[in-house]
């Protein structure tokens, strides 16, 4: 059940802690307030709950005091509620009744009125399948149209790019659309990169190679010969003649220094003795031995540096050129050649620097000369990457066609392998929403079944067009109105007298919707269980007569009999007092019970009469919820519940909680009092012109005349042009002023019946 609602946002002009915590909903309630006092907007919250489609975040305060949150789309924790307002029958009797012809009313009973709510969603289903259908359709074709136009472009992908290579291989009739999406459907993993692709279409252009000469290691041993190089570099002439006084160095000295200080002399300084010239011949030949020795050592190893330098020179002529290598290996070739070329140079370089300075050697052994740095060609030249290129190459010639096969396959890879993915994604898709298509199909042709079905349930019985009939006349007590079975036999319809009725009143359409409401109501709960559910009714009596809204309060006490919790809202006081009348009993017990402290009552009363009535705070007008006053409980009019209720405006001034709404009752209390005074009279303008005297240029009231012109209620929206509260107060001052002109009498025993203090009106 429910004992408060509380919104967490604003919900129109309900707004969080609208409704005080310890003012409960009872078991049976009744909410009684003006229009525009927030009794609709509440009403419409609660369908929306009851709908599962809360458009607000609200707290639900069951009869426990336990709250329960309900999210935004979400239905309440009773799931049984039946809520009556005008959007509940805008959704189930607008074709009925509205427009200006008689079309048959929704069929009723347990299953028609079950079937009519199902026909209406099922339409909605079918349109909804057929919908779901069509765009699968078009979403299927779409993606059948992609895979295809990728298939194409995999198809002319092949046929422009390898049809010149191949003529006959190559073409579209060998590859057709069939082929070429079973390849696309069955190929996996890495493909190679446009580069790639594009590398073998420029080798597959390309002339076949030819085979390349094999090359040979380069040229090298000379660390050994070298090795000996420096010594024989450093040696001279007299060192090697002299080499046997080795063993006795100061002896050597003194022989290499003697032989150069008598070079011109005939005799000795030493010993004084002739140097004679068969003595010098003596020694010239010795010496003569040494320079020849190693002038001929120079000159062997000058032949070996420079026979190795030629057949450096020789072995890099012969090297193949680049342009002779298949196109995939020449880079790489080159590369490598530009290495080797580099390092053939700088052996080339020391070669030379060797061959001078053993020329030198050879020209005079005595002199000794430098030897260059010549550790580089201690080191092999390597040329293994260009002897792979060329076996590699050679491999290519001896097995071309392998070769072009391969490249062949790059291409066709690339073209297939780059669309495969979303070959198969589209195709996957077309499926799905092929599959998706075809549901919807099966679903709508369900839904139209089943349809046929439920039609045959609402093919109606005059003995519910009799009851339907009777519900009428209790509720008018009168049988000007009556429910009949159409001539197909497959719905009702409303009959005035023998013809169609046509142009429904305001209170015929009340009452209409309000049986069929019922009717459905009781249908629903044949075999449930009534305790356990929460009816809801908006302004059940709106334009409705006396006799209308007597029967239709009996009728609703009746119906709304046994259900765990009704709470009713209106705006009409008569109404209201009825509810008043029918539940007097019960509600001074649950009073009673409430004054001795009963916790369970206290917290959900059997019986509760509020009020609720909107209020400006901070310039914004807000919904309120109190008890129900006292006024509305003592006096048995309306006219004396405004009437307490605009003086209590005059009194309070500008403070005043309600003063917005009391201009519309300023208004109402004249017109009552009014047609009391002047019953003769036809409008309330002419009444009202009546008991000012009928001159109303002069008439010293003429602003209440002009101010009744201006704010109108009825029983439509009410009317009210934003006013400062001085003007508003001012108003309605002046009507009671006014009123106690025209009858001064009247106002004091009005004044002393409704405790209101006369003496306000100075």
């Amino acid at each position: 059940m429910l004992r408060r609602l509380d919104p967490t946002t604003s919900y129109r002009s309900l707004s969080k802690g609208f409704w005080p915590p310890a003012l409960p909903l009872g078991g049976r309630s009744v909410v009684y307030g003006h229009n525009g006092s927030g009794k609709s907007s509440f009403a419409s919250l609660l369908l929306e709950i009851a709908s599962d489609d809360a458009t607000t975040e609200v707290v639900w305060e069951d009869e426990l005091g336990v709250s329960h949150t309900v999210p935004v789309g979400s239905g309440g924790p009773s799931p049984a509620m039946a809520v009556f307002t005008k959007e509940w029958v805008r959704r189930n009797l607008s074709q009925f009744l509205d427009g200006d012809t008689a079309s048959p009313i929704v069929t009723l009973g347990e299953e028609a009125i079950e079937a009519k709510e199902q026909e209406v969603e099922l339409g909605k289903k079918i349109d909804a399948f057929r919908l779901e259908a069509t765009e699968a359709g078009k979403k299927s074709q779409d993606s059948t149209a992609k895979a295809k136009k990728l298939a194409s472009a995999a198809q002319d992908g092949i046929a422009d790019q390898l049809k010149s290579f191949h003529y006959q291989r190559f073409t579209k009739n060998k590859y057709s659309m069939p082929t070429v999406e079973g390849l696309l459907r069955s190929y996996k993993g890495e493909f190679p990169d446009e580069n790639k692709s594009v590398e073998a279409l420029k080798r597959l252009s390309e002339p076949a190679p030819k085979h390349v000469s094999a090359l040979v290691d380069a040229p090298g041993g000379l660390t050994t010969v070298l090795s000996g190089v420096d010594v024989l570099l450093a040696e001279t002439p007299t060192s090697v003649a002299l080499a046997s006084l080795a063993a006795d160095q100061e002896r050597q000295r003194w022989a290499e220094q003697g032989l150069r200080l008598h070079e011109g002399l005939d005799d000795c300084l030493f010993c004084g003795n002739a140097v004679t010239a068969e003595r010098r011949e003596q020694l010239a030949k010795h010496f003569d031995k040494s320079w020849f020795d190693i002038r001929q050592r120079a000159q062997s190893l000058l032949q070996q540096v420079q026979s190795r330098k030629a057949a450096l020179s020789s072995w890099l002529d012969a090297v193949p050129a680049p342009e002779t290598l298949a196109g995939e290996l020449r880079d790489g070739y080159t590369a490598n050649l530009e290495g080797v070329k580099e390092g053939a140079a700088l052996r080339i370089a020391v070669l030379d620097e060797l061959g001078q300075v053993l020329k030198e050697k050879v020209e005079d052994p005595a002199t000794t000369p430098a030897a260059p740095e010549w550790s580089l060609l201690a080191d092999e030249l390597s040329a293994a990457p260009l002897q792979k290129a060329i076996t590699e190459h050679n491999a290519q010639v001896d097995d071309h066609n392998t070769v072009v096969e391969a490249r062949y396959e790059t291409v066709l890879d690339h073209i297939i392998g780059s669309r495969a993915e979303a070959f198969r994604q589209h195709e996957a898709s077309a499926k799905s929403a092929q599959a998706e298509s075809r549901a919807a199909k099966d679903g709508a042709d369900l839904a139209e079944r089943t349809l046929t079905d439920l039609r045959q349930k609402q093919f109606s019985n005059s003995k519910m067009a009799e009851t339907l009939t009777k519900d009428l006349a209790r509720v008018y007590g009168k049988d000007h109105l009556s429910v009949a079975v159409t001539e197909d036999g497959r719905s009702y319809a409303c009959r005035r007298g023998k013809a169609p009725a046509t142009h429904l009143s305001d209170g015929e359409r009340t009452t209409l919707s309000l049986l069929y409401f019922l009717r459905k109501l009781e249908d629903e709960t044949i075999s449930g269980d009534k305790s356990g559910r929460i009816v809801v009714i908006d302004d059940p009596s709106s334009s409705l007569d006396r006799e209308a809204l007597f029967a239709t309060h009996q009728w609703l006490v009746d119906t709304l009999k046994g259900f765990g919790q009704f709470i009713v809202l209106t705006h009409d006081f008569g109404l209201l007092r009825l509810f008043l009348k029918s539940q007097g009993s019960a509600w001074g017990t649950s009073r009673n019970k409430i004054k001795k402290g009963d916790a369970d009552e206290i917290r959900f009363p059997k019986v509760a009469f509020l009020e609720m009535y909107a209020a400006t705070k901070d310039d914004v007008r807000r919904t309120q919820v109190a008890p129900l006053p006292p006024t509305l409980v003592k006096h048995t009019s309306e006219y004396a519940y405004l009437f307490a209720k605009v003086m209590d405006g005059v009194v309070d001034g500008t403070d005043h909680d309600r003063l917005f709404l009391l201009p519309n009752a300023a208004r109402r209390v004249l017109e009552v009092f009014a047609s009391y005074k002047a019953p003769h009279l036809g409008t309330f303008d002419q009444r009202l012109e009546d008991l000012m005297g009928g001159d109303l240029s002069s008439n010293p009231y003429r602003d209440v005349y002009d101010f009744c012109n201006r704010y109108s209620h009825g029983e439509g929206s009410e009317s009210v042009d934003v006013l400062d509260s001085r003007a508003i107060h001012g108003q309605i001052r002046r009507c009671m002023e006014f009123l106690r002109f025209a009858d001064p009498e009247h106002f004091e025993r009005m004044c002393k019946a409704t405790d209101s203090d006369a003496t306000a009106i100075a």
